[in-house]
């Protein structure tokens, strides 16, 4: 747990490579996407380059946190074949410590590093990321560009072959199945002589306090139901039929990258308790959880191609193929991630079943490579 002398001196060297790393990706980024306020807000209303900076920054740290993993290899291979071609590994070698102890501060960095995205860039990032769409909407606004906003202002309609309604609600909670400040318009079809026609006619308006999706009915709250040619009746509740989906209103309003790791557990409650399917959030919970792991295996895919002594050769082709096994890990994940958001497998094997797998191959690989 205590790191010696030679140890921190290759924290040291892994800390450098990674500081350089995430400052040439963090440019990249903020130049990219700069360019692209520029190109998709500036295009609608005038923006100012401070402006496109600061939208830019509020994106800036859930990009980090997707390439982190990425950041954690690249900075390996470039700390260890650091010190490979200054032949300091084959002195650290010959001092006695094994090639577990010298990977142990490559180890310890990685799970730091998740930990630390974990419990501290995943819950900044979804709250600079929602921070993001609103100050987004709000320049749209102000330059008279009309916004769709996924949780205010919602239009929603629904009908069969006798009635149409639309209904639009001031907001939404996260689970897309409870709707504040709600109006209904119902219109219904005309019908000539017993023979429905091509045309309908207003049936009602119900303006609502609040209105929920439950088993398969709008459950409407405080509301006032006027009908023509009668005079406004007021009640505390109504349900109306509804064909509306509550699992796909809740891919539409929310998505689980907007939500940050200390809030998932309470939303995947109660998303669960209003009976919706929570998978996607389950998964990416679990997920979260799996970083430290994760981090850790690209960490050593990244070591593990930079450990052969430079005199032998061969280092640009282990390079390629460790960077190529890292990005195989990384789509698996992705995959593995979509099969468990569709309900297809466990959202916790769906999750940490590819981390382990390559920490496990890693581990070997270096097992036999130096302990035969």
């Amino acid at each position: 747990m205590f790191l010696n002398r030679i140890q921190r001196y290759i924290l040291w060297q892994c800390v450098t490579g990674l500081i350089l790393v995430l400052a040439i990706f963090t440019a990249t980024i903020l130049l990219v996407d700069v360019v692209e306020q520029l190109r998709t807000v500036g295009g609608d209303v005038e923006l100012s380059p401070l402006e496109a900076v600061q939208l830019s920054f509020m994106k800036l740290p859930s990009l980090v946190e997707q390439t982190l993993p990425f950041s954690i290899l690249v900075a390996a291979m470039i700390a260890y074949s650091r010190l490979n071609a200054r032949s300091e590994l084959s002195v650290i070698r010959a001092s006695g410590l094994s090639v577990w102890q010298f990977l142990a501060p490559l180890m310890q960095l990685s799970v730091a590093l998740g930990l630390f995205s974990m419990f501290v860039l995943n819950p900044v990032g979804a709250d600079l990321a929602s921070r993001f769409e609103q100050s987004r909407n709000t320049l749209l606004i102000a330059g008279g560009v009309r916004v769709d906003s996924s949780k205010s202002d919602v239009w929603l309609r629904q009908g069969d072959g006798n009635s149409q309604i639309v209904i639009r609600a001031d907001s939404v909670d996260a689970t897309g199945q409870v709707f504040e400040g709600v109006k209904m318009l119902e219109e219904g079809r005309v019908f000539a002589d017993g023979r429905p026609i091509d045309r309908y006619e207003f049936v009602r308006r119900i303006d609502a306090e609040r209105a929920r999706i439950v088993d398969g009915f709008w459950q409407i709250e405080n509301l006032v139901e006027n009908v023509p040619g009668q005079p406004p009746q007021r009640m505390d509740n109504l349900a109306i039929p509804t064909d509306l989906d509550p699992d796909r209103l809740l891919d539409r309003f929310t998505s689980p990258n907007t939500i940050g790791f200390w809030k998932l557990p309470g939303f995947i409650a109660q998303t669960s308790r209003a009976g919706l399917d929570s998978s996607r959030f389950s998964v990416r919970l679990f997920g979260l959880t799996a970083m430290p792991v994760f981090y850790t295996a690209m960490g050593l895919i990244g070591a593990l191609v930079c450990l052969r002594l430079s005199r032998l050769g061969g280092t640009s082709r282990l390079v390629a193929i460790g960077t190529i096994s890292a990005i195989g890990v990384f789509f698996i994940m992705q995959f593995s991630s979509s099969l468990g958001a569709s309900g297809a497998l466990p959202p916790i094997i769906a999750a940490w079943s590819p981390a382990l797998f390559a920490l496990f191959a890693s581990l070997a690989v270096l097992a036999y490579r130096e302990d035969g």
